[in-house]
């Protein structure tokens, strides 16, 4: 603080000096909040013009900067300090210890079907395309000229990329992130083969591995979503197709510039690139409006026409590899068995497809087809006896483009357009059909009598996801259920795998994500011991699905850790045991997920350690581990935590809590809503990933951080003994710990406080001016019946009770966390929160100065103190741009009037200092707390 004039110097370091003086002061008062602390001074710093909101920008862009910097630190040292020598050594150590034990032992390992990585369009896409390809660059090289592009990026505007996210343009992201990775796929089977030919002369040329799958449901999902017709998910798989069509072509012709003459393989690569230039005439077909009957015509018929050039099946072009590699030379031979490779993994597209549609309208479908009534949610036992004697008669019918044209069910149009793409884009590639929120096996079995309606059921895999409570508890009796049904049973063995999902994000809404990490983990096993005592010969599919931050599932540390924490050692253990084989599938999640795919040097790494985690032998440890002996103690830990979680969930201040005002904290990030259009409303509306964002910006990630504390309180000791020996208890308490060092109540409190009526009238009695007293009384007349106050407090004062026990549980263990240094490294945080609520007390003061608004707008001044309170500024900027309009350009047609008037009229007609001093600061406010919500989410590791 300057003490001539009572000002605070605006940079990082002097802020943060601030924040340390005032935390002292706990001692003496209790009730002290450095976070407010700062916020009331930067406040009054504002009103009375001591500073200005751009310096208060000014200083959140620092505080940005070193966030992302530090994000940037950790991003590249989990990906092998973006090295690739360093990123592939690992895997290449792994490959060289399996082929110790022979070629039949290595080849058999490197053909063994072993999952892949699957990339969602969840709306992570808060930072601009810009922005994250400037972080990458800083991750891949951090240089002054680096950070000086991420400086000048976050100085910028951002708020119309936002607004512009679509589908499209996530399409086009994925499908750079799926090209980067394909190279990273290329180069392992690249290293596979250096291996081979090294190890084994005489016999590499038998080699076919199999390598990662790529699967992608961006423009495929439709679970909570109406807004993507049919024909642009085939518009999208037509030009991918026509992209790896292309990719293939190019490739041969690599191949050839590099080995010499083929005549074969340059006919072959003749072949690929006339398929694809046809492919694209396709997809622009069916990008017109097929709404429209005569188009549809058009499209349907050129497409089912299958002309000369066409390639519908991928086997088509492995037959061509397989008939060349016959006679070809060694070198030669080695590049067509890693072309070969893959063009079994990948088929005809950039990336396997996932649909997915929701339960409820599978559900739909098979209670109007079983003349159920559509509100009997429960579909029990004799719904799934008669579906699976529906499956087991039904015979496939005939569709065409016109029965997708008239389907109005959502499910049938998508199991239609599975029989559509086998029969006419790509018959080898298998398709996901995910049903999220899976409860009952009855949806399951409905889905296969639709699947063998239509004829796709051998190459579909129909998969149920497991993310809601009910799910989390049953879905082992579920499984069970189903593998009861011969006719389910011999669908597995049809398919060579069962395919379930699991969802991290949801579950961790739900019940907590330590207590969802362990859920998941319990079914797990309890599916895995299910399917490995039917003896049926199947592999299990395990698809994890999870986002890039704590809260939605992601270890905040190694991939080889982030990998284990999804897919346990000891759960694999179990599995080997019980000789059933696992295939372990992980998304990466929008614009954040994409990030490890964002350079060929990234994808390298991330494969790389992929790569790594798929050919890990058994963790014999794992077996020893107590959290599995100790099954009373961790299991009466688990049920006190869900339920701690459970009542945080209903409790109605925490509904408010997550309601208009700190809604209004976080960005539009995706295409898809932040709330479901249908269904309940308060916590459970929000999506998880709107759930989580919001907390994060409320700088409390309650549902990985809080819970622990007032779980088992008389067990404490058995607790901390347990944590400090189990290698997986202490992983989970690591992540909540790492929570929890992410947690400010102080800055929560500071929320509550500017929306405490009592604090603007202690302002409006400072105040030396009448009218500056009654802005601040406009603003507590608004507040004076609002909950939000009161609500943020009972919270805050419930979690400070939970996470005091947590800190005593933690400072007992043999690596306790450091307190003083949880404080010192939220810091920064502290300083982007007190910003952000000085100028939201400035938001309220201006608006709270509005004059009277003539009845004829529809709207009164309190209206716009209330639309501030829910932090949406771009529509208050728009409302009073329309009540005051600035006055208009003189030079007009009026100039030519013969008449003499006003020589002043533009100044006079217009509202000028209404825009410079209302308008404009609220529309400067808007920009700078839109940056700090980009901000605060760098010290999170994604949005969300």
């Amino acid at each position: 603080m300057d003490q001539t004039t009572g000002t605070l110097p605006l940079t990082l370091d002097a802020a943060q000096e601030f924040l340390r003086q005032q935390a002292q002061r706990i001692d003496i008062d209790p009730m002290t909040n450095s976070v407010f602390a700062l916020t009331q001074t930067l406040f009054r710093d504002l009103e009375d013009g001591k500073v200005t909101q751009s310096d208060l920008a000014s200083l959140a862009n620092e505080v940005h900067l070193e966030l992302i910097g530090e994000r940037a630190d950790r991003f590249r040292a989990q990906h092998a300090g973006a090295d690739e020598k360093t990123a592939w050594a690992p895997l290449i150590a792994r490959l060289e210890e399996i082929a110790e034990e022979g070629f039949d032992a290595f080849a058999a390992a490197l053909a063994q079907e072993r999952g892949g990585l699957v990339f969602t369009g969840h709306p992570t896409f808060a930072l601009s395309t810009d922005l994250r390809a400037a972080f990458a660059a800083h991750v891949h090289k951090p240089t002054k000229a680096s950070r000086a592009r991420l400086a000048k990026l976050i100085k910028s505007d951002s708020r119309g990329w936002n607004q512009s996210i679509s589908l499209h343009g996530e399409h086009e992201e994925v499908q750079a992130a799926l090209e980067n990775t394909a190279h990273a796929q290329r180069r392992m089977a690249e290293t596979i083969l250096r291996i081979a030919r090294k190890r084994f002369p005489d016999h590499w040329r038998a080699l076919r591995p199999a390598l990662p799958t790529l699967a992608c449901w961006v423009g495929y999902d439709l679970d909570g979503r109406a807004d993507i017709h049919w024909s642009q998910s085939l518009t999208f798989r037509l030009t991918e197709k026509a992209m790896q069509l292309e990719r293939y072509a190019a490739r041969a012709q690599d191949i050839l510039f590099r080995t010499g003459k083929s005549a074969w393989l340059d006919g072959l690569a003749g072949h690929l690139r006339k398929a694809a230039a046809l492919t694209r005439k396709h997809a622009d077909l069916f990008a017109r409006d097929l709404t429209n009957a005569d188009n549809l015509v058009v499209a349907a018929n050129a497409i089912t026409e299958h002309a000369p050039p066409t390639i519908l099946d991928a086997g088509e072009i492995l037959h061509g590899l397989d008939e060349g590699l016959r006679t070809a030379s060694d070198d030669l031979a080695a590049e067509l068995i890693v072309f070969r490779a893959e063009v079994e993994a990948q088929q005809l597209g950039t990336a396997r497809i996932h649909l997915r549609v929701n339960a409820a309208q599978v559900r739909t479908v098979i209670n109007r087809d079983l003349g159920l009534e559509t509100e009997d949610r429960e579909l029990g036992r004799v719904a799934l006896a008669e579906l699976a004697q529906k499956a087991r008669k039904s015979k496939p019918v005939n569709v065409n483009f016109g029965d997708l044209f008239m389907e109005q069910s959502t499910a049938r149009r998508q199991f239609m357009m599975c029989a559509q793409i086998l029969k006419h884009i790509d018959a080898g590639s298998v398709i996901r059909f995910l049903i999220a929120e899976s409860e009952n096996p009855a949806t399951v079995m409905g889905a296969l009598y639709l699947a063998r309606q239509y004829g796709v059921d051998e190459m579909l895999d129909i998969s149920p996801l497991f993310e809601t409570p009910e799910a989390l508890e049953t879905g082992g009796r579920f499984i069970e259920r189903l593998l009861e049904e011969p006719e389910f049973l011999a669908y597995v063995k049809q398919r060579g795998y069962l395919s379930i999902q699991l969802g991290f994000s949801d579950a961790g809404r739900f019940i907590g994500q330590v207590a969802a990490d362990m859920a998941i983990e319990r079914i797990h096993n309890l599916i895995s011991r299910a399917l490995a005592a039917k003896n049926a010969g199947v592999d299990l599919l395990i698809f994890n699905t999870h986002g890039e931050s704590m809260g939605r599932g992601a270890w905040p540390g190694t991939f080889q850790q982030r990998f284990d924490h999804l897919l346990t050692p000891w759960t694999r253990a179990g599995a080997d045991m019980r000789g059933l084989k696992l295939r372990h599938e992980v998304s990466f999640q929008g614009g954040d997920g994409y990030l490890h795919f964002a350079s060929p040097v990234l994808a390298d790494a991330t494969m790389a350690a992929w790569g790594v985690h798929i050919f890990q032998p058994v963790d014999e440890a794992s077996k020893t581990d107590p959290f599995y002996t100790r099954t009373d103690l961790v299991w009466d830990f688990y049920r006190a935590l869900r339920a701690w979680h459970e009542r945080l969930f209903v409790n109605p201040d925490y509904g408010r809590l997550l309601g208009a005002f700190s809604s209004g904290l976080t960005v539009k990030a995706g295409s898809r809503p932040k709330r479901r259009a249908a269904g309940p409303a308060g916590p459970r509306s929000l999506r998880a990933i709107s759930h989580n964002a919001t907390l994060q910006q409320l700088s409390v990630p309650v549902n990985t951080a809080a819970g622990i504390g007032s779980s088992l309180q008389r067990e404490t000791e058995r607790l901390v003994d347990l944590i400090d020996h189990s290698p997986r208890m202490r992983h989970l308490v690591f992540l909540a710990a790492k929570a929890r060092s992410l947690t400010s109540l102080p800055a929560l409190r500071g929320y509550a406080r500017v929306y405490d009526p009592g604090v603007w009238i202690a302002h409006a009695r400072m105040m030396k001016t009448e009218s500056g007293a009654g802005a601040y009384r406009a603003v507590y007349y608004a507040l004076r019946a609002d909950e939000t106050a009161v609500s943020i407090d009972r919270i805050a004062n419930l979690l400070s009770v939970d996470l005091r026990r947590f800190d005593r549980l933690t400072a007992q263990l043999l690596d306790a966390p450091s307190t003083e240094e949880r404080h010192e490294n939220r810091l920064a945080l502290h300083v982007l929160h007190a910003v952000r609520q000085a100028l939201m007390m400035r938001a309220f003061a201006l608006v709270g100065g509005l004059p009277r608004l003539s009845e004829r707008h529809d709207a009164s001044a309190r209206d716009v103190v209330n639309m501030v309170s829910e932090m949406r500024f771009a529509e208050v900027v728009e409302l009073l741009g329309e009540i005051f309009p600035r006055a208009r350009d003189e030079d007009t047609p009026l100039q030519a009037l013969t008449e003499a008037g006003s020589q002043t009229r533009s100044s006079s007609y217009g509202y000028e200092r209404i825009h410079r001093d209302i308008i404009d600061p609220l529309d400067e406010i808007g920009r700078t707390l839109h940056g700090i919500s980009l901000a605060v989410t760098h010290a999170y590791g994604a949005f969300g």
